[in-house]
C-alpha cells in the first residue's frame, strides 16, 4: 500500500469513528474507504445509517475535496458473517479475564473474513471494557498507509487478544474521548460531531435511552450532555442498580455459553 490507497476504516455513525474520519480526511488528507456492519436486529440501525448519510452531505457541503476522498461505505450484514471456531475460543479466553463487547468478536471475524488488511477500529482509552483487557498487548506501530497508530504487538499475536484484535489498525488507542472533545471544539467540528449516534435502543421519538450500555459509557465518559435531561435522573439510579446486576448476568451467562 502506499499514501494515495484509501485507509480502511470501519465507521459507525459514532463519535470515535467519526472523529478518526473527520482527522483522516480533513487534517492528513487522506482517501478513506469506510466498512460498517449492519446489524438489522439493533433498532438503532436505521438511525446510525441515517447519521452517515447527513455527515456525508455535510462534508461535502463545507469541505468539497471530500468528496473525492470519501469513497462509498460498504456495507456488510452482520448474518453474512460466518462463525470463526478460533476466533470464539479466543473471545472465550478474554471473558474469563475481563468483560469486553461481543461485538468485538464478530468485527474479527468479519475482518479476517472479508480480508480487510489493517482496517481501523476507533477503540479509545476508556476506564471499562476492551481497553484495559488490552494495553500490554499493544504498543505504537506505523500503518502501511505510513501513519502513526497502536498495533498488538508480533510477540503476542497468538494470544487470544491477538486472535481478536491483531488485525486491526488502532489509532486512538492512546486518546481518551475528552481529548476528542477538545480537538473537536478547536477544529469547528461541532456541527458534525452533533450528528454521530450512540443509543442502541432509541427513544419512539428519536431520542438516546440512557439506560444501554454506549448511553451508560458516555455517562460515565464525561459525555452525559449528550443524554436528554428527564432521562439522566432515571440512567443514574439504573447505573448504581440494576445495570451493574445486568452486566455480571451477562458476563456470567457468556461464560457460561463459553
Amino acid at each position: 500500500m502506499s499514501t494515495e490507497s484509501p485507509v480502511p476504516l470501519l465507521w459507525t455513525g459514532g463519535w470515535d469513528s467519526t472523529y478518526r474520519l473527520l482527522v483522516l480526511l480533513l487534517e492528513l488528507e487522506r482517501s478513506v474507504e469506510p466498512w460498517y456492519l449492519y446489524d438489522a436486529q439493533r433498532a438503532s440501525a436505521s438511525m446510525e445509517v441515517r447519521a452517515m448519510d447527513r455527515m456525508r452531505a455535510w462534508l461535502a457541503e463545507h469541505h468539497p475535496a471530500t468528496r473525492a476522498r470519501l469513497l462509498p461505505t460498504r456495507v456488510v450484514r452482520l448474518d453474512e458473517v460466518q462463525p470463526d471456531p478460533v476466533i470464539e475460543a479466543a473471545f472465550a479466553q478474554v471473558l474469563r479475564v475481563r468483560g469486553i463487547g461481543d461485538q468485538y468478536a464478530f468485527l474479527a471475524r468479519f475482518a479476517k473474513q472479508f480480508d480487510v488488511q489493517g482496517v481501523e477500529l476507533s477503540l479509545e482509552k476508556t476506564i471499562h471494557g476492551a481497553h484495559g483487557v488490552m494495553h500490554e498487548f499493544v504498543g505504537r506501530a506505523r500503518d502501511a498507509h505510513g501513519l502513526d497508530t497502536y498495533r498488538v504487538e508480533d510477540a503476542h499475536l497468538r494470544t487470544p487478544i491477538g486472535t481478536i484484535f491483531g488485525g486491526f489498525s488502532l489509532p486512538l488507542f492512546n486518546t481518551d474521548k475528552l481529548e476528542t472533545l477538545a480537538h473537536v471544539r478547536e477544529s469547528g467540528w461541532n456541527d458534525v460531531m452533533a450528528m454521530t449516534w450512540f443509543c442502541h435502543s432509541p427513544t419512539r421519538d428519536g431520542r438516546p435511552c440512557g439506560f444501554c450500555n454506549p448511553c451508560q459509557y458516555a455517562i460515565q465518559d464525561g459525555f452525559a450532555w449528550r443524554i436528554p435531561q428527564r432521562r439522566r435522573a432515571l440512567s443514574a439510579l439504573f447505573g448504581k442498580t440494576l445495570q451493574p446486576l445486568r452486566g455480571k448476568t451477562r458476563q456470567w451467562l457468556r461464560r457460561l455459553r463459553a
